[in-house]
């Protein structure tokens, strides 16, 4: 009886995970009818991949299991602190990196990427995939902060099937929009479909009850953590402006691009704490539950 239950549960979760490879399979396909698409889309992958993966990882490691042990326990008011604290980390840390993959792509493309046979045409079709990219990182992430509200409750199989609609959704926007789009139809099919899973997931724990629920301290720290990205916004704005010259210069360059980036997290950090978007006290209480 138990393997039973355990196959019940980890079927559909394993079947997910063909879910998102046929996403993959989706993009490239797409992207296969256009010259040098398949590697500008991989090289867009790589650079939101890496936020998605850092932050992602440090969810899992840090709060999750706190929200996996209140949930299992019946703690609901437990559960919605935990739940409502990885969405507030996970936005402080997500909106200034999906700011950034947005506003400034290009010189982070061309910074990393242009040289040799990859030059400034592939590193402008490039940074336009990271771009849209970019847009739908906040909604692949806090994916990860809703998905444990199901699977506490040894729920595989409502996310496995939001995770096929999200598919279809993928396959009509990166298929249907292609011959209009071009290439860019498979970036935007993944970051669509991003947002519709993320919105059915939200939407399908409205009904768990206390756990799921947004708390006002999360409900006062958004509008102060998009003050704090906007303020970003301006200084890499207006950072670029300055250090084009220097972008484009040999050597230069990735020193320019590391002062930007310097100079984009300097001003979030400072305005985020002003703000109280984000406190510097509960981050390290995070990070010390995490260690312990």
């Amino acid at each position: 009886p138990e393997l039973r239950r355990l196959a019940r549960v980890m079927g559909p979760a394993v079947l997910a995970g063909g879910v998102v490879q046929i996403n993959l399979l989706v993009g490239r396909q797409v992207g296969s009818f256009f010259d040098g698409a398949v590697a500008w889309l991989s090289y867009a992958d790589r650079l939101y991949q890496l936020p998605l993966g850092v932050v992602g990882a440090a969810i899992g490691v840090v709060l999750l299991p706190d929200l996996s042990r209140r949930l299992s326990a019946g703690d609901a008011s437990g559960g919605r602190d935990a739940v409502n604290r990885a969405a507030e980390f996970t936005l402080a840390l997500t909106l200034p990196a999906a700011v950034a993959l947005v506003l400034i792509p290009g010189p982070i493309v061309s910074v990393l990427f242009q040289r040799g046979a990859f030059g400034p045409a592939d590193a402008a079709a490039t940074a336009l995939a990271v771009a849209v990219y970019g847009a739908g990182l906040p909604a692949f992430v806090l994916q990860k902060v809703i998905s444990p509200l199901y699977y506490a409750r040894h729920d595989t199989r409502t996310p496995f099937r939001f995770a096929v609609h999200a598919m279809l959704i993928n396959a009509a926007v990166a298929i249907g929009l292609a011959p209009f789009l071009g290439f860019i139809a498979a970036a935007l099919g993944t970051t669509v479909a991003g947002w519709v899973m993320l919105l059915q997931l939200w939407r399908g724990a409205a009904v768990m009850g206390e756990a799921a629920a947004p708390d006002l301290r999360l409900r006062r720290g958004l509008p102060r953590i998009a003050a704090a990205c906007l303020a970003m916004a301006a200084v890499l704005l207006a950072g670029r402006v300055l250090l084009d010259p220097a972008l484009v210069a040999g050597t230069i360059r990735y020193f320019a691009l590391a002062a930007l980036v310097a100079a984009g997290m300097a001003s979030y950090a400072l305005a985020v704490l002003a703000l109280g978007g984000l406190r510097s006290t509960d981050l390290r209480a995070a990070l010390r539950r995490g260690g312990g």
